[in-house]
């Protein structure tokens, strides 16, 4: 079978699916899965349309496009996702990186570079519920700053420790396993006044949907992603309140400034400002919006 073979196969397989209910994208779908089966680039499929390919590069395409007929995202089917220009490995044990996280990076790096262009170094990054690692990582490598990374999950900590050391700043990111940021809170009491940092940057991409919303979203998501990293409670905000009460508990054995940064559903932009003024009264938590114009993140000095 050729490439261009290949294609048109593929392209027909994943317009029908496994139940009939087909793809949204089918073509696209089948050149990102026949490029990473001959680890290739998707310009390179169109160059070589009349290349045939090997045994073994026509049973993992043919493997590839049989797991995304069932609706299994990309991403878990060739095991990465490119997010702020980098391919982060993913597994089903974590979410795959939205772009819309790339604003809440952005943030981060803006906070950690205003904060003191003389001292830099005195700013530190806790990504919180690190997940793949994609935040912590792209922190690190952007910005050459120390990070804490947290997850509840070991089997989440060890893709992020994977793709920390995929793209070298393994010795930058330091993942620890914990609820939330209790493992930042208990370094920095350990540290008391000894502790170099004058600025802790908290980023947190925690669950923020409800049942009815995953109940609700595409097959891939619905089907595929696990749900502990995508609900929460209700309203979708038990983990963010569970994450403001903590840090207003143990405020004192944090440093003297704080930022937190938080990926949020549009809907929930009135509740999470109530939510952190209710803990942080002189807090002035302003919104971000994503590339598409969404209400997204979330930023407070606490």
């Amino acid at each position: 079978m050729m490439v261009m073979e290949a294609l048109k196969w593929a392209n027909e397989t994943l317009k029908k699916g496994v139940d009939g209910s087909g793809l949204d994208s089918p073509m696209l779908d089948a050149e990102v899965l026949l490029a990473a089966s001959l680890d290739v680039n998707k310009a390179w499929l169109f160059t070589h349309l009349d290349r045939e390919l090997k045994a073994h590069e026509n049973d993992a395409f043919r493997a590839f496009v049989k797991r995304r007929a069932t609706g299994e995202p990309v991403a878990y089917v060739i095991g990465y996702r490119e997010f702020y220009s980098r391919r982060f490995a993913v597994n089903r044990h974590v979410l795959i990186p939205r772009p819309a996280t790339e604003v809440l990076v952005e943030a981060a790096l803006n906070a950690a570079a205003t904060h003191d262009s003389l001292q830099t170094t005195h700013s530190l990054f806790a990504d919180i519920g690190t997940g793949s690692g994609a935040i912590a990582v792209t922190l690190a490598a952007e910005s050459k700053l120390h990070v804490l990374a947290t997850d509840a999950s070991k089997e989440a900590l060890a893709v992020a420790k994977s793709n920390a050391v995929e793209h070298k700043v393994d010795e930058l990111v330091d993942f620890r396993h914990g609820n939330l940021a209790e493992p930042v809170i208990k370094i920095f009491a350990s540290l008391g006044k000894q502790s170099p940092y004058h600025h802790l940057i908290v980023c947190a991409n925690l669950p923020y949907l409800t049942q009815h919303q995953v109940d609700a979203a595409q097959r891939e998501v619905r089907d595929f992603e696990p749900h502990e990293a995508l609900i929460a409670g209700q309203d979708g905000l038990d983990d963010y309140w569970n994450l403001i009460r903590l840090l207003r508990k143990n405020r004192a054995a944090l440093p003297e400034r704080v930022t937190v940064l938080l990926e949020i559903d549009p809907s929930q932009n009135a509740r999470i400002i109530e939510l952190i003024k209710h803990d942080f009264p002189h807090a002035e938590p302003t919104i971000t919006k994503d590339l598409e114009g969404h209400d997204r993140v979330v930023t407070a000095e606490i």
